[in-house]
């Protein structure tokens, strides 16, 4: 049985009246989305109405994490209910928040301030979630691995690699960021909090949140650093820093702003390392070219953080690494990215 006709023989399982399927367009992920319609009601009064199908498939993908972290955050913060499942063959039949993304709630400029807010506030209540769950911690191991994507993938992109002395620096540059990123107060993290996974619930006033499946427990800024520096999404570092300020004041940090933005900028390079890895991975391995044009915001932003920690008098290590980069990597990468 191909794919396709294990789909309909799912959907055909669980819903009983007539239904058309919409397919989706694709994200970064081997998962595909189809939004299947049906009516509801009598012959003179129908309703249309929607759910999501998810369609992971089995050798690719797996569902059994997206079943685990959902019933994990419903506690705290609106994620789709879960209608019926096939976890064995890959298919999730969930319930549609509608098809207005937290990025399309942004373009109107009177309200993007109120709308941060509330993802603010839907961030915090994620974080008030006992950690003491089954998800693993977000350790060392897994922060490396994630930051040499920009080794393994970014820099022979630009052609550029280490020699024995950079080779050195970027060693010690992780060393001070795994350090101090384990010191930072954990919290369940669900590493791709931005305006893509966010939705405008079309049945609720709470914002949906989607794509979870591979939170950790991790660091309290993490999150945050994915919104407020979201690469798909370029606002200037006054705004940046008032949305870092006012999460701030949202969780009750026993330590200083100066110490929290300090945090946040440390934990944004390990992310804004990943990320360029990864857009540069979903273009040569998978074919997902649309992911470069966004390569410029992460990079501007991943030096500015070093920028700060380095005026700051945080590390001399972050200067250094920025000087680095300035010198051996913009120029071919301004080639690539002029």
């Amino acid at each position: 049985m191909n794919r396709t006709d294990e789909m309909m023989t799912f959907l055909n399982t669980h819903l009983t009246q007539g239904f058309r399927v919409e397919s989706l367009a694709g994200d970064a992920s081997f998962r595909r989305y189809h939004r299947i319609f049906f009516h509801v009601g009598s012959e003179i009064g129908r309703d249309e109405m929607s759910y999501l199908l998810m369609d992971a498939p089995p050798q690719k993908e797996s569902v059994v994490e997206f079943v685990k972290v959902a019933h994990i955050l419903s506690e705290k913060v609106n994620v789709p209910d879960i209608i019926a499942s096939d976890i064995e063959r890959g298919f999730l039949l969930l319930q549609d928040f509608g098809t207005t993304e937290f990025a399309h709630l942004i373009l109107d400029k009177n309200q993007k301030d109120k709308h941060y807010t509330t993802a603010l506030h839907t961030l915090a209540q994620l974080q008030q979630i006992r950690t003491d769950v089954d998800l693993p911690p977000y350790d060392d191991d897994k922060l490396t691995a994630e930051m040499n994507l920009f080794s393994e993938w970014f820099l022979p992109y630009v052609n550029v690699q280490f020699d024995d002395l950079s080779l050195l620096l970027w060693q010690r540059l992780q060393k001070i960021l795994l350090d101090n990123i384990q010191t930072q107060p954990k919290v369940i993290v669900h590493r791709d909090y931005h305006s893509r996974n966010l939705m405008a619930d079309k049945s609720s006033d709470a914002l949906g949140v989607i794509d979870f499946q591979d939170a950790l427990i991790g660091a309290d800024t993490y999150d945050l650093v994915s919104l407020v520096r979201d690469a798909y999404i370029d606002e200037d570092e006054v705004w940046v820093n008032q949305k870092i300020e006012e999460f701030y004041t949202l969780i009750h940090r026993k330590d200083d702003i100066h110490a929290f933005t300090k945090d946040v900028n440390i934990m944004g390079i390990q992310r804004h390392l990943k990320v360029l890895g990864i857009f540069v991975r979903l273009y040569q391995r998978d074919g997902k070219d649309r992911y470069l044009t966004n390569i410029p915001k992460v990079m501007n932003d991943l030096r500015i953080e070093l920028a700060w920690l380095s005026e700051h008098g945080n590390n001399v290590v972050y200067g250094e690494f920025l000087a680095w980069l300035d010198k051996k990597v913009m120029p071919n990468y301004q080639q690539k990215f002029a």
